[in-house]
Formats: C-alpha cells, sequence, structure tokens
C-alpha cells in the first residue's frame, strides 16, 4: 500500500513533503513554498535549489535501500536514512545523480552508506573540495567509494536498478532505471519547467543524448526538479524528454537571433504546457532568461576567438 505525508507533524524539517508514488518507492521532496531558505543574498541553496524545490528519492526493497542523490542539506539525508531504516533497512546506497551543490551536499550524514559516483562525478567533487568548503552556506565535500563510467547493474533486494551515464545537463550525469518497472529517474538531465543550460557549447550533444534516453523502454519518468504533485501522482511521461529537446532547440536556434530570445517562457513551451507535457512554474522564468543570457554570452566570445 503507498503512503503519502509519511513525515510526522510538528517535524523539525516543517518544509519537507515526503511521499510514496510507487509501492517501496520514497520521493523526499523540499521546497516551492515561496519563501527563501538559507539568505535574502544571492546563495546556492535558495537559488540553485529551495526556490525551484529538489527531490530526493529511495529505492527499497527487503532490508536495502537505495537513496538517489544526498539531499541539499545533511538534515534531509538523515531524515532519509531513518526513515528507510524504520522501514527495516540494514544496508543503504547512495548514489550521486552529478556533482552540482544541490544533489551532493547532504552526504556527511551519508559516510557510512556506499556511495556509488560516475568516474567524472568523482573527478569534479574532488577537484572542487576547497570550493565547496567556502560556498554559501559550505559544502563538506564527500567523494564517491565506489565509480563507474558508462554502466552500472545493482541489486537491491529483489529490485534490479540499471545506472546509464548522460551526458546531458552536466558531463557527469548519471539516470536510474528500473527495468522491471520500466521508471526512470533522472535527476536533472530533464527538469521542468525549463532545463538548466550550464554549457552551451554542449548543447548539440545534449540533444543527441536526449534521443538516446528516449530510445529506453521507459513507463513514467520522476526529476529531481518538477512538480511536486506530478512526482506524487506517478511522475511524467517520455513526452517530458521530447519537450525538453524542443526548449533547446528554441534557444539554441542556428540563427542570429533566436525567436525564443526574446520570448518569456511560457511563450516558448507554450504547445508543452498546453499539451501537460510540462507545467509552468514561475520560479523558472529566472532560469529561462538565464539560458538565453548564457547562450548569448558564448555565441559572443565564438566570433571573438573566430575573429
Amino acid at each position: 500500500m503507498k503512503r503519502d505525508n509519511i513525515r510526522p507533524p510538528g517535524h523539525e524539517l516543517d518544509t519537507l513533503q515526503a511521499f510514496e508514488p510507487y509501492p517501496g518507492i520514497f520521493a523526499y521532496y523540499d521546497g516551492r513554498t515561496g519563501e527563501r531558505f538559507h539568505s535574502e543574498d544571492p546563495n546556492w541553496l535558495d537559488d540553485g535549489a529551495f526556490t525551484l524545490g529538489v527531490c530526493t528519492y529511495a529505492i527499497v526493497s527487503g532490508s536495502e535501500a537505495l537513496l538517489y542523490d544526498a539531499g541539499i542539506t545533511t538534515e534531509i539525508a538523515s531524515f532519509m536514512l531513518d526513515h528507510v531504516t524504520k522501514l527495516g533497512v540494514t544496508k543503504t546506497t547512495m548514489v550521486y545523480s552529478h556533482y552540482h551543490n544541490d544533489h551532493i551536499a547532504g552526504a556527511p550524514a551519508l559516510r557510512n552508506t556506499t556511495i556509488i559516483g560516475q568516474v567524472q562525478t568523482e573527478a569534479t567533487i574532488r577537484r572542487n573540495t576547497e570550493a565547496l568548503a567556502k560556498d554559501d552556506p559550505p559544502i563538506q565535500a564527500v567523494l564517491p567509494t565506489k565509480l563507474y563510467d558508462k554502466e552500472l547493474t545493482v541489486k537491491i533486494g529483489n529490485r534490479t536498478v540499471e545506472l546509464h551515464h548522460f551526458d546531458i545537463h552536466t558531463n557527469d550525469g548519471t539516470i536510474l532505471f528500473l527495468p522491471e518497472e520500466k521508471l526512470l529517474f533522472a535527476g536533472d538531465t530533464l527538469e521542468d519547467t525549463a532545463t538548466f543550460i550550464a554549457d552551451p557549447s554542449s548543447l548539440s550533444t545534449h540533444q543527441t543524448e536526449l534521443k538516446r534516453m528516449a530510445e529506453l523502454p521507459i513507463s513514467k519518468i520522476l526529476p529531481a526538479h518538477g512538480s511536486p504533485d506530478r512526482i506524487k501522482s506517478g511522475g511524467y511521461e517520455t513526452t517530458f524528454i521530447h519537450a525538453t529537446i524542443r526548449y533547446i532547440q528554441a534557444v539554441d536556434e542556428p540563427v542570429e537571433q533566436p525567436v525564443a530570445w526574446k520570448q518569456t517562457l511560457k511563450e516558448v513551451v507554450a504547445k508543452d504546457l498546453e499539451a501537460g507535457n510540462l507545467i509552468y512554474f514561475s520560479q523558472y522564468d529566472t532560469v529561462h532568461a538565464e539560458n538565453v543570457q548564457t547562450i548569448q554570452r558564448s555565441r559572443q566570445e565564438g566570433v571573438i576567438a573566430a575573429g
């Protein structure tokens, strides 16, 4: 039987939502409250995580659990670990989806678990250890204890979980796929309402990789950043992948001035909003504006370098 409202009333993590979209699959969602969590000043926790909303997951079978990402705070990580322990779990594994702050910050609370990361995830966290310690708020870097490169299959109790490397959003992306349930855990490779573009030079690769992802026999998709109601009800359709491709194509159209650069986010993704492939969330207006600026800057630098 699925259970919702897992977090007891009055718990110290008063913004955390925890629910069970599928039997034995738990979602821990924090953010999208309309408020800031850490500071009114620019900082990664609010601007890259809390205001947009972040979901981490646990896949439980028997006495084993796999956590997908470490949470945006150590308190959330501790809550996840405590929750699965109360379900009878005695062996826990955690997988990093990629190296960004809002996916690794809670890891100090998970030091006694096996932590799996893609080889580039480990290298990037290692390289950024000192910078992470000086960030706002600071992050104590925890390196993966087990590495993989392209694919890895693990058994969690009676469940089979596949890890696949995809160069989408960042070059170290790890998605989880449950072949029996046909569930895809997307991390940041898919983001609703719009993907965050960190590296414009890789957008062609990202589109190719998204098309490769679409070849998996997916029934539903559970992202890190998306609508809590959609996640709670079982996740997104595979049209989410194609909507992401269309957004990238619009903002990176191979013309001097793409139409999408002067459009609002709602205008750019209007057809996908109407079809229900995406759900509009106003905080992504800022993400869209930053994406356009990032692509513009990249193109200008390219012209200067060519000249």
